[in-house]
């Protein structure tokens, strides 16, 4: 292996790396970037390390009780990373009415509050540097709602919501925020899929290497950007020109609370919000 010190290609940091769409990242992005490689299997990750001599691989357990420190250690170890992708995934079948806190707790865990963390601790030296690009692997779940995977789609929802917030944060610095879905492919998660994970690597090339002015806060899909939210043009009491019908449904409203039913009153901000 490469001493780190000598080691002058970018940095980049993988999360799930031992799955079957993590391997395919960490073999496809190890021929030029510095590839730290993490994981929870460590004799999966001992196996990556001995298939691709270069990266650099470390056990961290992203739904454990010491993430937190976990993350600073490493970042110790390893430096700045200009590079990162959140792809470990959690996805346990559970209905609504059965089991669902232990499994939507574990999913938040490792789908959004993991990556959250991740982002928190690379983004200052992103900033820094004046550079940096995040991919955050999510899924058409949250936008399809299949029936028995709501902890799923309710997580991969959240981190969509952070990714988008977060690239809003940063759009004074170049810093490209990105959220893509590798497709259906095969991986430990989903060993039936139709697809080779390595379908989806012109995409996450196209998102890492993204100019000054790319793309940032969006959706990716093999090569598609997919609408996040619905078109809200055309919603009359979105621009507040619908006050006789708002005023049907709260004929009180003006009156009792001073507020102003035709929406003048509202900010930009807060109708994108409401």
């Amino acid at each position: 292996m490469t001493p780190a010190s000598a080691d002058v290609r970018p940095a980049i940091l993988i999360t799930g790396a031992t799955g079957g769409v993590g391997m395919a990242l960490c073999r496809h992005l190890n021929r030029r970037f510095r590839v730290i490689a993490l994981g929870r299997d460590a004799n999966a990750l001992a196996e990556l390390a001995a298939s691709l001599p270069g990266v650099e691989v470390h056990c961290l357990d992203l739904a454990g009780g010491e993430i937190a420190s976990d993350i600073a250690s490493l970042l110790e170890q390893c430096g700045d990373f200009g590079y990162l992708i959140n792809n470990a995934g959690f996805n346990r079948p559970a209905p609504v009415d059965a089991d669902i806190e232990a499994v939507l707790r574990r999913s938040l865990e490792v789908n959004t509050i993991a990556p959250a963390m991740l982002m928190a601790a690379v983004l200052p030296g992103m900033r820094r540097r004046g550079f940096g690009r995040i991919v955050n692997i999510t899924s058409g779940a949250p936008l399809n709602c299949f029936a028995g995977h709501a902890a799923y789609s309710a997580s991969k929802a959240a981190l969509n919501a952070l990714t988008v917030t977060a690239a809003r944060e940063h759009q004074d610095v170049d810093i490209k925020i990105n959220l893509m879905s590798p497709g259906p492919v095969r991986s430990k998660m989903a060993p039936e899929a139709p697809m080779a994970p390595e379908v989806c690597l012109p995409t996450l090339d196209h998102l890492l290497e993204l100019p000054a002015d790319g793309a940032s806060g969006r959706f990716f899909w093999l090569g598609h950007e997919i609408p996040l939210t619905p078109s809200l043009d055309g919603i009359d009491w979105l621009a507040g020109t619908a006050p006789a019908g708002f005023a049907r449904l709260w004929p009180e409203a003006d009156e009792s609370s001073g507020l102003d039913s035709s929406g003048a009153d509202v900010s930009s901000s807060d109708r994108e919000c409401r």
